[in-house]
Order: C-alpha cells, then structure tokens, then sequence
C-alpha cells in the first residue's frame, strides 16, 4: 500500500489516477469513481459538458417535468398542482404561526411598507386606494358580506360592502394621512358603517354604469 508520504510526493509531481473512462465528444482520457460510473450517462469533460448534454438527451424523469410545463427558465415546480387538503394545511398552519408570534408578524412587515417596498414609486398610489389594498379593509369587507350574506334587493350575487359614510369622507373627518394613522383609526373599521350591496346596486349608488 502506498504510504501517505509517497501520495503526496506523487501528487507534487504531477501524480494522477488512471484513467477509466472518456470524453464523449472529445475522447479525452477521464477518471470517475467506480459509484459515479453505474449512475451517470455520460462522461464529459468540463468544456465539452453542455454539448455532451445533448448528445445524451433528457431521460424519462425530465420529460415527464417537461410535460407539467416546467420548462428551462422557469419555476422548477410549475404546472405543479396542490392538492386542497394540502394548501388547506398550508393555509392552517401559517395562521397558527401568526397567531402565536404577532410582534415577527409586525416586524416583517415593516420592512416592506413604505419607501422599504420594492414596488415603491415615492408614493404616487392616492391614499384612498392605498386603503382600500390594506388586510384590514379587506377583513372589514368579508366581515360585512358574512355579517349580511345578502343584497337589500334580495341578490345574493356579486356582493360587495358599501361605505355608509365614504371612505373619504372618514379619512377627511379623522385627519388620516398615512396607513399608519388608517390602521389606528377605530371608526375606518367599524363595522356599522358598512352594508351588503349586490354589484348592480352599488354601482347605481355611486352613479356608475352598470354593464351585465
């Protein structure tokens, strides 16, 4: 057995393992392990290694990939489609975690409000929209739709909540100038100043027009 003070003087002195296999474009001599050569297709050199991937092809595995849509350059899980009790349990336990650590909750998020966001256009959105794309408007809405589950018409299609006293109206009242103050404001969310309105009727209440 070669010592360990022969292998490195072998080393220094240009020392290399014999070669097994070759270059499939180039025939160049190469050693890969013994594992390596029952489970490789191919063998290549460094320079000839994408050319070498298509001479070999793409195996079953990658054209069943291909088939889901996961095409090169895009996400490696594309086409791919959740099970519901998967994303249900997805959906359960990201809730849990937020129940149970609301200040990371909080921190997280402050680093992407504002000027910190990586949309942010040195806040050209108006205020009343940048509201109304808040979760806590959005909760006060499906609040207001569960709450009622119907239309003062009857519909119980296309429903959406409708400010009694307008949003803008409570932003001028309150002196509300950011989305800060908004989440602050106990009588943006009060769920007294909303009402259930099927689309046609909200759209004939602010005088827009309604095309079925």
């Amino acid at each position: 057995m070669m010592s360990h003070q022969n292998k490195k003087e072998n080393s220094s002195s240009g020392y290399r393992r014999t070669p097994n296999t070759e270059c499939i474009v180039c025939h160049k001599p190469l050693y890969r392990r013994p594992s390596e050569l029952k489970k490789i297709r191919h063998a290549a050199c460094m320079e000839h290694r994408a050319e070498a991937q298509k001479i070999s092809g793409i195996t079953d595995a990658q054209k069943r990939s291909l088939s889901l849509g996961r095409e090169k350059g895009t996400n490696h899980r594309n086409g791919y489609k959740h099970r519901e009790e998967s994303k249900r349990k997805s959906s359960e336990s990201h809730k849990a975690w937020c129940a149970a650590n609301p200040e990371k909750v909080k921190a997280r998020g402050a680093k992407t409000r504002g000027a910190l966001h990586y949309n942010w256009k040195g806040g050209s959105s108006r205020l009343n929209v940048s509201i109304r794309r808040m979760t806590e408007n959005r909760k006060w809405m499906d609040a207001i739709k569960e709450r009622d589950g119907v239309c003062s018409c009857g519909s119980t299609l296309d429903l959406e909540s409708h400010h009694i006293i307008s949003l803008a109206a409570l932003i001028a009242e309150n002196n509300i100038k950011n989305r800060n103050d908004a989440r602050k404001c106990s009588a943006l969310w009060d769920l007294s100043n909303g009402e259930t309105k099927c689309r046609k009727c909200h759209y004939k209440i602010h005088g827009r027009h309604y095309d079925n």
